[in-house]
């Protein structure tokens, strides 16, 4: 039994003590190896860092996954890193560039041929959200809705929870849902790919800009470490960016101090999210 009890525990220290890369669904294709691995392979060469990619399909399995392996790092929203920067220590890395800039919108998209011109039209209606820690996707619209002296909780008459802005906008596509909120860069690069839907949805509010979604590290992970981790986001070669713009349309990295999600913590802050 005592034998048992040990190896259990050596088994317990060498799983947390593992090296991930984390990611949901602030990408589109989030799950697309093949991207992801030239991504981490990438940073292993340049930081010496070795990472194993590992898949979630939410924000807080997300969490959790960076609490039992401290070690590790993520790709996630910047509502789940306010979150977690207090109650778990996480670290910020770097901001990835989007247009040039480490910020993004929120965008409410519904179908054409609806008649609502503004997320607070569509009272009583459906609502798909991607996760209920999404900044664009849940939060951002909380906030729109609470402006206007409307409640997240009782606004709609069913919410349908779709786990990644690409669902979100199917579901409007094929008329599960009437409207959505939806991250600009999905928004963006999903029908870039799907011609189709631009036929049929629309934009037809934003709200933003806010900070974009960042790769973090857990509290383990030596200062030493991210610096290098940083200096190989930030200082990629031209091969290298080109490289990171055709699988991801970004732009690179830049370097940020936790204070730049403090927009994103007030609006948790706003509508009542206890941090």
């Amino acid at each position: 039994m005592k034998f048992f009890i040990t190896n259990l525990l050596f088994l317990s220290i060498l799983l947390a003590s593992e090296q991930l890369f984390i990611i949901s669904g602030v990408i589109v294709n989030s799950n697309n190896s093949k991207k992801m691995y030239k991504f981490i392979d990438m940073i292993e060469k340049k930081s010496g860092y070795k990472l194993k990619p590992f898949y979630v399909n939410s924000y807080a399995q997300l969490s959790e996954e960076l609490r039992k392996h401290p070690n590790s790092l993520a790709w996630t929203c910047g509502a789940p890193f306010v979150e977690d920067s207090i109650k778990d220590a996480q670290q910020l890395v770097a901001v990835p560039l989007f247009n040039g800039l480490p910020t993004y919108s929120s965008f409410i998209v519904t179908r054409k041929s609806e008649k609502g011109k503004k997320l607070i039209d569509f009272k009583s209606r459906i609502f798909a959200y991607s996760d209920l820690r999404s900044n664009s996707g849940f939060i951002a619209p909380s906030v729109i809705l609470k402006q206007n002296n409307f409640d997240m909780k009782n606004f709609f008459r069913i919410k349908v929870h779709t786990e990644i802005h690409e669902k979100s906008i199917e579901a409007i596509y094929r008329g599960l849902a009437d409207v959505a909120a939806i991250d600009e860069y999905v928004w963006k690069e999903y029908i870039k790919a799907n011609p189709k839907f631009r036929e049929k949805l629309h934009v037809i509010e934003k709200s933003g800009p806010f900070p974009f979604t960042p790769i973090v590290a857990g509290e383990n992970v030596k200062k030493e470490v991210i610096l290098k981790i940083q200096n190989a986001l930030v200082d990629m070669d031209k091969n290298e960016l080109k490289t990171f713009y055709n699988d991801f349309l970004m732009d690179g990295f830049v370097i940020k101090n936790s204070d730049f999600y403090a927009p994103i913590k007030e609006n948790m802050i706003y509508i009542g999210i206890d941090l």
